[in-house]
Parts: C-alpha cells; structure tokens; sequence
C-alpha cells in the first residue's frame, strides 16, 4: 500500500513515522474477541432465527416420521473347543484375531446370507418389504415421477424379474441391518430397525440363526465332498498299489532268471571264490619261491647242491644208503686196495645210488614246476571264475536299483493309500456329527418402546445446525464483504486520519426528524459533540492555513454524509462565521429534504441551465443557521452541469461572500460527480459507515479521487451502532438516542 502524503504534515520525518506506525499495526493483528462477539451481536436475530426454524422444521419432519424399533442379538465367537473324538475336522476352528472378527462380521452382513433369511421369511412377499404393493409416495418424489413421465413404482416393479426384486429387498434389508463387534470380546452384536417390532426382532433372530446353520452347513458340505473325493481317491491308489506290487515281483523273477540265483547266493559264492583265490595266490607264490631257490642252488653248484633243500622220502632213502655205502668204503679202503672187487661193487653201488639221486632230484625240480604252473593254472582259472560271477553280481546290482525303486514306489503308494483310507474312515465319522464355532448367547426379544427417531437429539441437532450454519453464514458473508469496523482498521487502511466516530441514531417517523432534533441543540447529545471534534480538526488553533471549501463524500449512498453536512455547518457556524451548504448531488439532492426547506423558488439546478439567478438562490436555515444551495429537483446530466463554466463561476462568487463552504457531493463510485467537484476543493473529508462498506470499496473511492493529485484530508465514521466493534472507542457516554 503506498503512503500518500497529508496535507496536514508537511514534515518528511512525521510522514514517515506515521507510514512505519501503520506497517506495524498491520504486521501485528491479534485476534479480537469482541470484535468476533459484535459480528454475532449484530446478526444475532438472523442467527436465531435461523436456529429456531431448524428446530421448528425438524419438530414438523418428526412428526410425519413413523417410529423405528430396533431388535438386538448377540452372537459369541466360541474359542472353548468340545473334544468328542481326537480326529481332526476336515474344516478347522476359527483362529480368533481381529481379522477373523472382521470377516465374520462382514460374512453376516453378506448378500448370499441375506438372501437366505429373505427366502426364508418369506419378505419378498410380505406386505410391508414388496415392492409390487402400491405405497405413498413423498411429494418430492412423485412430483419428480411426473416430470419424468414415469409408471408409479409398484407398477414398475410388478413387471420385473423377481430376481431383481430379491436384490432390492436384500439391499433393503442390509440398510436396515447392523453387525458390529461388542467392545474388544468375541461377541458380535446383531441389530434391526424396522417400523414393524415383531418383524425386527424375526428377521434378527433369523440371521443369528441361519449364520449359525450356515457354520454347520459349510462343515458338513466340506466334509461330504471330502469324502467323496477320497474315496474316489482311495480307488485310484488300490490301482496303482497293485500294478506297483506286480512290477516289485515280476521284476524279482526277471533278475533271478538272469543272474542265475539272487544276490545272497552270488555274494556267498563270490566271498568263496575270493577265499580260495588267495589261498591259490600264496601257493602259488610259494612254489616260485622254492622253485626259485631251487634253481639258484642247482646253478651254483649243481644238482648235489639241490639235495639240501628238496627232500623227498625216495632221497632221504637214497642219501641213508648212500651214507652206508661211503662208511663201508671208507672201512675197506684202510685194508683194500682201489681195484679190489669189494671196493669196485661199493663205488659201483654208490654211483648208482648217485645216479638215482640225481634222477629224483631232477623229477624234484620237474614236480616243483608242475606246482607252479598247476598253482598259476588254478590263481587264472579262479580269477576267471571270480570276473564271471563279479559281472554277475554287477548286473544284479544295476537290476537292484530299478528294485528298489519299484519298491520305493510301492511302499509310497502303500503309505498314501493307507494314510487316505485311515483320513477316510475319519471324515466318514465326522460326517454325522458337526459342532459350529458360534452359540447364540442373546435371543432377540420384540421391542416396546421405539428406538428412533430420537426427537430430543433430532431437536438439539437441528437447533445446533441452524445456530452453527447461520453463525458460518454470518462470518462467511462478513469476510466476503470485509467491512471497515473500527476507526484503527480505517485508518491502516487508508493511511488517513480519522477525525471523528459519529454514533448512530435511532429515529422513528419522518426519516430526518432526528437531524432536525440534532441541530436544534435542545439537548447536549454525542453526535454534535463528535461533530465539533470535526471542525476542531479542521479549523484548530496553529494552523497556517484555514480551509474554505469543504468537499464531503462517500464511497456509495446511504453513509450519512448529507446528515454529516449538515451537522458540520451547523457545528461551525457562528456570529463570526458565515457558512454556506452547496448540495451539489444533483442525481439525488436531500439537503432541502433534511433541513425542511421549501422545495419553490430557484435552485441549483436551474441556474446551471442558465434559468435562474446567483442571488436567488440561497435559503436561509435558521434550523442550521447557514444559507443553503440545493437542487429542488434531479438532474440527468449532472457531470455536465457541474463541469460547466457556471458552476466554477458560482464557487467563485460565494467563496469571495462566506467564509466556508460545505459541499455536499455525491458518492464516488459509480459516478464521476464528487472526481469533478475535487478540484474546487480545499478540504476532502469521506463518509464510512461503521460495518458496512467494504474495505476495497473504500481504498478505491480515495484512489479515484486523488486521480488528480487533490488529497484527501481524512474520514469520519459514521452510523456507529451500540452493537458494532466502533462503539468501544466511542468511549463512555450517555445520551437519550439510542444507536
């Protein structure tokens, strides 16, 4: 907001100081109780009212409400589980947690549950839930049918699906329907409101009931299919158990046939064969170690060599002779000579005895070859043996994979097939008998008394949602506006200053007797007294420069500154003081009106059309104790007369005859009138009336007329009522008028 220089201040610093006091009181803007409390004062009529014809309508709707009666019922959630039998439910007990609370809640609030208990009841044909039975129909709503061109709706009905008409009722149904969970327990709590008692607490009873039965139905519908589809199960497995006992034997048979005995057998004969490979083995090699030893000797020293390692009974017989014969040799050589006959037959037998010895050394070595290779024949011919029953045993071992796999697959089925037939046994013993995880623990009785509408409440309810609409409508409409309220907002807001608060006051009759009981001064009131305060800010002690033509407006009529006019030539007129009223508003002159002055003779008006003379045309008021130039009647072409030459002429021949001049012009906005009177004036004062015009209203009326660089000098608040936020600053005072 810019800060227009007073002609008041010519200081720079005071300017400055004033524009810095404002931008604080703007930055710093508490909230003002009272001032909230005056907006309700005033409105407060309009809010009663309101309040009390909410209430009184309300009082008219129950009246025409039939009562509604509610039915309760309470349903408990079962944890406590009767152990008649250690078999396991084919359908388990509920695990109670909120979740599950919730969708049991919802299950019963379900269209599929509904549905059965109005199948049940019957209510699609009962009287009161048919659609297809004429009923009254609501002005509204029949009206609306009318517009429409539409059949009445029973006719409507009667010519649709009953499935249609089933989904309607079930909705209906469910409207009227509440399920909730009773505090942090396991109960559910069933209500319904219907206008018909003995029906609201059937169709309670019947969702308790038929919830109940739909637990045990599920159970025993889970159940029987679960024994049909193991028993057809149960078939299936007795096939393939068969078919998989026939493969494990027939191919038990195949691998005996193949392997020519069973893997014992093999296994057996192959530990034997191993048993006698080893003993092979070291005969084997015992014979080439003799063999060996043997043919080690005969190459170092021969055959005679060999004799002290081979023993046979054949050499130990030869060698004992042999020894014989070299001891009689030996006893025959000391006496006879080496060709003696004896000697000759002893050497003789020896040598042949050598001979023979030779000889079975030789069949010695001979046989020990033949143990070695008949050894090594028998190691080869049982290592032979060994790998034909060892591929054997192999091929049984491949064939024992696919055994026992086969059976694996057996003994699976086996197990399956009994496991099924043990769960069969089991749910064909559940099927008769089904325990559901719910008990009714509150039966719903007929109410007696009626559960809505509940007046009382409706009654408050309505009175409060008036009280409250019309209290937001009050504040909403006071923002819309924003009206200036107080003389701190005025001044803030137009950086002006406010001279003077003018209190309103009550008048009854003519609509300017009470101006004329002001101006008459019989009696000490506070509207003149605040008018003074005006000329004192006008015309105070020090000033260099007294004010001749005083120009008065408003931003849009009906602001009071004719009245304040009027009341300011009567404050400043004196025996030293000569004041003349122009009442330039020629679109809607009053002043003539205000101070009762004839309505003949010359006015304003006529001497702007040149049919009238400058002399003729002021009037005397003694009333107000100036002289008065006003219009006696409206002019169309007011901005033209006042712009003319006659006009600024007249200013200047009365400016030079009185000492001040009051002009009454016409409000700003909208008209051009006061933006043309501003240039012949010396002072601009604008008219506020207290919580009524609004603040923008206000900021554009001061711009316009300072369009030609004529300030404005300030405002005065007018109308300020007992009720508005402005009376505070009024200060305590005390006068007849009411405001």
């Amino acid at each position: 907001m810019n800060v227009r220089r007073n002609p008041e201040s010519s200081n720079p610093r005071e300017v400055g100081r004033a524009a810095k006091s404002n931008a604080g009181f703007l930055a710093y803007q508490s909230i003002d109780v009272m001032y909230l409390f005056s907006i309700l004062r005033v409105n407060a009529r309009l809010i009663s009212a309101a309040a009390i014809g909410c209430a009184a309508a309300m009082f008219i709707y129950l009246l025409f409400v039939p009562p509604t009666y509610t039915a309760y019922s309470q349903i408990i959630l079962d944890t406590r589980e009767e152990s008649v039998s250690p078999v396991e439910e084919v359908v388990s007990d509920l695990n109670l947690n909120s979740s599950v609370l919730a969708g049991e809640v919802v299950t019963m609030r379900s269209n599929v549950l509904i549905g059965q208990v109005v199948d049940e009841l019957g209510l699609l044909e009962h009287p009161r839930y048919d659609p297809r039975q004429q009923r009254s129909e609501s002005l509204f709503g029949r009206a609306k049918r009318l517009l429409r061109g539409d059949d009445p709706p029973h006719v409507v009905a009667a010519r649709l699906p009953e499935e249609t008409l089933r989904s309607w009722l079930i909705n209906a149904v469910r409207d009227n329907l509440s399920v909730t969970q009773i505090g942090v327990s396991y109960v559910i709590g069933v209500s319904f409101q219907s206008t018909d008692p003995v029906l609201a607490a059937d169709i309670t009873n019947a969702i308790a009931n038929q919830y109940i039965n739909s637990q045990l139905d599920s159970k025993m519908d889970a159940t029987l299919r679960a024994n049909s589809w193991l028993s057809d199960r149960l078939a299936e497995l007795s096939v393939q158990l068969e078919a998989a006992d026939a493969a494990v034997v027939d191919f038990k048979a195949e691998m005996i046939e193949i392997a020519d005995g069973n893997e014992e057998s093999i296994s057996q004969l192959l530990a034997e064969l191993n048993t006698k490979l080893v003993g092979s083995s070291t005969e084997r090699a015992d014979a080439e170690v003799r063999l060996s030893q043997v043919e080690a000797l005969q190459s170092l020293g021969g055959l005679r060599a060999v004799s002290d390692v081979v023993t046979s009974p054949l050499l130990e017989t030869l060698t004992q002779q042999r020894a014989e014969l070299t001891t009689n040799e030996a006893q025959l050589a000391s006496t006879l000579g080496r060709r003696h006959p004896d000697m000759v037959r002893i050497n003789a037998q020896i040598a042949n005895i050598d001979r023979s010895i030779d000889t079975e050394l030789r069949r010695r070595i001979e046989e020990m070859r033949g143990d070695v290779i008949v050894t090594t024949n028998r190691e080869n011919a049982l290592r032979s043996q060994i790998a034909v029953v060892s591929e054997r045993a192999d091929s049984l071992a491949k064939a024992s994979v696919r055994l026992g796999q086969l059976e694996r697959a057996a003994n699976a089925n086996r197990l399956v097939y009994e496991n099924f037939l043990s769960r069969f046994k089991e749910t064909s013993a559940q099927a008769d008998f089904q325990l559901p995880e719910a008990r009714i623990i509150g039966q719903a009785e007929v109410p007696s008394v009626p559960s809505g509408p509940r007046k009382t409440l409706h009654m408050i309810a309505a009175f409060v949602f008036g009280l409250s609409a019309a209290t937001a409508f009050v504040f909403l409409r006071n923002l819309a506006r924003s009206p200036v309220n107080t003389a701190d907002e005025l001044e803030a807001l137009t950086q002006r200053r406010n001279l003077a608060l003018l209190p309103y006051v009550r008048h009854f009759g003519s609509r300017y007797r009470w101006l004329r009981q002001e101006l008459s001064g019989v009696e000490k009131s506070q509207f003149m007294e605040n008018v003074r305060t005006i000329r004192t800010s006008l015309f105070g002690l020090g000033k260099s420069r007294q004010p001749k033509v005083i120009m008065i407006t408003s931003s849009v009529p009906a602001e009071g500154k004719s009245s304040l006019c009027c009341a300011l030539a009567r404050a400043i007129s004196t025996s030293k003081t000569s004041v003349l009223l122009l009442d330039a508003d020629l679109r809607h002159p009053d002043v003539r009106k205000a101070l009762d002055l004839p309505s003949d003779g010359p006015c304003l008006v006529e001497y702007l059309n040149g049919n009238a003379k400058i002399k003729d045309l002021p009037i005397r008021s003694d009333l107000a104790g100036v002289d008065v130039i006003s219009p006696s009647s409206e002019s169309a072409s007011a901005a033209d007369l006042l712009s003319s030459n006659l006009f600024s002429g007249l200013l200047s021949r009365v400016s030079a005859r009185y000492d001040v001049i009051i002009v009454n012009a016409p409000p700003v906005l909208y008209l051009s009138d006061a933006i043309l009177l501003t240039k012949h004036a010396d002072t601009t004062l604008v008219a506020v009336r207290s919580g009524k015009t609004p603040a923008k209203v206000v900021l554009g009326s001061i711009a316009r007329l300072e369009e030609n660089g004529q300030q404005v000098f300030g405002t005065v608040m007018t109308m300020v009522r007992r009720q508005d936020v402005a009376a505070r600053d009024l200060g305590s005072y005390s006068y007849k008028y009411n405001y």
